[in-house]
């Protein structure tokens, strides 16, 4: 007798506990740290220096800005993310833009990060191939 009381006195416990685990998982919300990181993003470099690719991953029901600005802080341009959308992959083609430097800023209601980005054009090099008697003179 003693040992089913036991056994049901650990069944309840572990099911409570089994509650209160799924309850925290379904109410994401109440954790500090999960309402603080709303939104990740990744930006990098393309093949060359004027292509950049910008990732955001963010939660459902929440708008995001995507914005391009020079040094001085002028909007080149701005984009609207939906409150459906989750995932977001653009390729940004900055090849119109002069070199220097630029910030993406991805920004919501209670959050901003901003990126720097750099453009450069390579300037051409010219090679002049001269074989050993002409190097010679």
């Amino acid at each position: 007798m003693k040992n089913i009381i036991n056994s049901l006195v650990l069944l309840l416990s572990l099911s409570t506990f089994a509650a209160q685990a799924s309850d925290i998982e379904k109410n994401p919300g109440t954790d500090k740290e999960a309402k603080a990181a709303t939104f990740q993003t990744n930006v990098f470099k393309g093949k060359n220096a004027t292509q950049f690719y910008c990732f955001v991953e963010k939660q459902a029901g929440q708008r995001l800005t995507i914005t391009i600005r020079d040094q001085k802080n002028n909007i080149i341009n701005e984009q609207y993310v939906s409150r459906n959308e989750t995932h977001v992959a653009q390729k940004m083609d900055l090849s119109q833009l002069a070199d220097g430097d630029y910030s993406l800023t991805i920004s919501s209601a209670d959050r901003m990060i901003v990126h720097p980005i750099r453009v450069s054009t390579a300037a051409a090099v010219r090679y002049v191939y001269l074989t050993e008697q002409e190097a010679r003179k």
